[in-house]
């Protein structure tokens, strides 16, 4: 008796983590978000929270590159899986992020927090690994390196960002917009550019112009427990 054929996946799950975020450096935490997309594509759809007002959280869905972004410093990939699981998986999302219950209070969660809740819940719906949303709890206010060494360790599937090859050379260049002209950046982790891309991903301000840089915070183990998943 032939077995029925298993098609291919198509398209994939991963956390795309922005920026350096080691607090003991001063630092603020990295940027985290969910990504799906397709199988070799270019662009993502980016799931995550962040705080356009420096007082609260907004869930910001966007359309967004996968991989050409100057600060990113990698992604975990946590499942592959068929188109129509991937709009399966989107849903999932949207209602999860719309929902203002599962958005932490600033200050006393983030962006991580969200990010690790919505896991969980994806976990509790079949459509990631078991253990997978208490590793993203495990993985909140380390620094970018700290969970690149996590996922490696743990067998999942790490995939550098371009920011690994721009850090420290001191005439880098990224792609801005889309003229397809080189900017030269330097140290990205000086550079204004740098900086005002984090900016956006995050949604705060800086301390460029005079503006005091937004402090590290620590994340709730409260909001992670209480909020664990739950659409």
């Amino acid at each position: 008796m032939t077995s029925p054929r298993t098609n291919p996946p198509t398209h994939a799950l991963a956390i795309n983590i922005y920026g350096r975020g080691d607090a003991t450096l001063n630092d603020s935490p990295s940027h985290m978000g969910l990504a799906i997309y397709q199988l070799g594509a270019s662009t993502c759809t980016m799931h995550h929270i962040r705080n356009p007002t420096d007082t609260t959280f907004i869930y910001d869905p966007r359309e967004q590159p996968l991989e050409d972004d100057p600060v990113l410093r990698g992604r975990c990939e946590l499942a592959t899986f068929s188109e129509e699981k991937s709009e399966h998986i989107t849903t999932l999302l949207f209602d999860f992020g719309n929902d203002i219950l599962n958005i932490p209070e600033f200050e006393v969660g983030n962006c991580q927090d969200w990010v690790a809740d919505a896991v969980g819940m994806l976990e509790g719906a079949g459509m990631v690994g078991n253990g997978e949303g208490e590793f993203w709890r495990k993985m909140i206010n380390r620094s970018a390196e700290g969970m690149k060494e996590g996922c490696v360790v743990s067998g999942r599937k790490w995939v550098d960002g371009v920011e690994l090859g721009f850090e420290g050379v001191p005439d880098a260049r990224f792609v801005e917009g889309n003229d397809g002209v080189g900017r030269s950046v330097g140290r990205l982790r000086d550079n204004v550019a740098f900086r005002e891309r984090m900016q956006v991903l995050m949604g705060g301000r800086d301390s460029v112009g005079g503006v005091p840089e937004r402090p590290f915070y620590v994340s709730s183990p409260f909001f992670s427990r209480s909020n664990g998943g739950g659409v």
